[in-house]
């Protein structure tokens, strides 16, 4: 996330074997009687309309960061334009941990860092001690014990821990089973920046301890101390709050009354600091919108709740909160998620338009995207595994979901993300945003409308799923 934190992470381990993952449909004319029944989705979306609300929501509004006023005022914008559609319209409030305040110094020297939302935190004199070089910490057999007392040589002091293979959370959680009071992180090698300083992503639940983040040099340069036998102290103070975010839920009812299944359709409305976030994601979530506004007043068999998620740029908390909270009949009852993230990037090199799941298997909602781009003679789709955006939640939970993004033959995202440059003037394309709302709302339509041929036929549908365990923790 400067790959996306969201779901690229393992693009690399499976680019490899990447075209057996694409969904290679044939071809079908767009004027063929096989895309008819699109039309009430496709003669209705218009990308002119959708780029409104990106520019309400970058450009009116700005920087949504999780927990601040912007995004505030960015979820009372969706809740107003849900009930304009005549949705019954409700917010889910959550409370999340952040940081009010921080400071980190070595050896006297205060050093540019990061630190996460979900540091742990520390009093107002933080904590002072002892840096040990414990490598990648990947494993608790990376934190080294003293040969006499069998204790961790980390036990009571700061580990230095390098970026690389395994999440933040793992190295956290290894530093806290070997006794640090402190992590601080520095950036992995080979970096095209080797002073830029990772925004860790941490899960859902605060750590037990402070962690920072640093820079690749800054972390050389002190584990190179360490190596000469120098002593290196360090201060770390995280002082900790409780902000608050929320999800923005709009129901569409079944007219089929003896149906139970629920469709959700998501994107998240939050923006890193400093950046409008114009493709990431007002554009997800304007679409979102326009599917609102063209499915209320057709009629479906399924129910279809529309969830604007809140605080995923630091965790996917808000659609984490959102499916930890489902009662007992709807989980049951919960049939597919489309979520939309970054669909409307006007970078060159990403004309593949991605649905990706948490395990990288096909499942009834990247075919029905597969059978869209079929009738509508766009095979611009493929598929990658990823867990980097609000699907994670519902595909670990065991509901079939796919996330939708703009992604390059590799499966990576623009220079602009997460930059003060993603703006509609810069990144974004309206002939993209419209490809994708054609593509997914065919897709959505699909699934939700009665007798559809293409899930009647399916060897993907679902006719009953295992719950699963759940679990979910965003990796590096």
């Amino acid at each position: 996330m400067k790959r996306k934190t969201k779901i690229l992470a393992l693009v690399l381990v499976f680019v490899l074997i990447m075209s057996s993952f694409a969904l290679a449909a044939p071809k079908v004319e767009k004027g063929s009687s096989a895309v008819a029944f699109d039309k009430k989705v496709l003669a209705r979306i218009d990308a002119d309309k959708v780029l409104k609300h990106i520019s309400y929501l970058s450009e009116t509004i700005g920087p949504r960061i999780a927990g601040s006023e912007e995004e505030r005022e960015a979820a009372e914008y969706i809740k107003d334009e849900f009930e304009k559609y005549g949705y019954d319209t409700k917010m889910q409030e959550f409370p999340f941990y952040s940081i009010a305040d921080a400071y980190l110094s070595v050896d006297g020297t205060e050093l540019e860092f990061e630190v996460p939302d979900l540091s742990g935190g520390t009093d107002a004199d933080g904590v002072t001690a002892e840096v040990v070089d414990c490598g990648l910490g990947n494993s608790l057999d990376e934190f080294l014990k003293d040969p006499v007392t069998d204790e961790y040589l980390v036990k009571g002091k700061i580990a230095l821990i390098q970026r690389g293979v395994e999440t933040f959370v793992t190295k956290a959680e290894n530093a806290t089973a070997a006794g640090a009071i402190g992590v601080i992180l520095y950036n992995r090698e080979n970096i095209a920046d080797p002073n830029e300083i990772v925004m860790p992503g941490l899960g859902t639940e605060p750590l037990e301890l402070p962690f920072v983040s640093i820079s690749l040099n800054d972390g050389r340069q002190i584990r190179e101390s360490l190596a000469d036998g120098e002593e290196v102290e360090a201060t770390i103070m995280t002082e900790q709050i409780v902000k608050e975010s929320q999800n923005v839920i709009a129901v569409k009812g079944a007219k089929n009354k003896g149906s139970k299944d629920i469709v959700y359709v998501t994107a998240h409305y939050d923006s890193v600091p400093g950046a409008p976030g114009a493709n990431d994601n007002a554009s997800g979530t304007a679409m979102m919108l326009e599917f609102a506004r063209i499915l209320k007043s057709y009629p479906v068999d399924k129910e279809v709740r529309f969830v604007a998620c809140g605080a995923e740029e630091i965790g996917i908390l808000g659609s984490d909160y959102y499916v930890m909270n489902l009662s007992d009949e709807d989980f049951e009852n919960s049939f597919a998620n489309f979520n939309m993230d970054m669909i409307s990037t006007s970078a060159e090199e990403c004309d593949i338009l991605y649905a990706d799941t948490v395990d990288g298997e096909p499942n009834i909602v990247t075919e029905a995207a597969e059978a869209a781009g079929a009738r509508l003679g766009n095979n611009i789709l493929s598929r990658l595994p990823g867990d980097r955006s609000d699907h994670a939640p519902f595909g670990y939970s065991g509901i079939p979901a796919a996330c939708f993004i703009w992604g390059d033959e590799n499966g990576d995202l623009e220079d602009w993300y997460h930059t003060p440059s993603d703006t509609i003037a810069i990144n974004i394309s309206l002939d993209r945003l419209q490809q994708a709302g054609e593509i997914i709302g065919s897709a959505l339509y699909d699934v939700i409308r009665k007798d559809t041929a293409n899930l009647t036929k399916s060897k993907l549908r679902r006719v009953g799923r295992d719950a699963g365990v759940y679990e979910f923790g965003v990796q590096e």
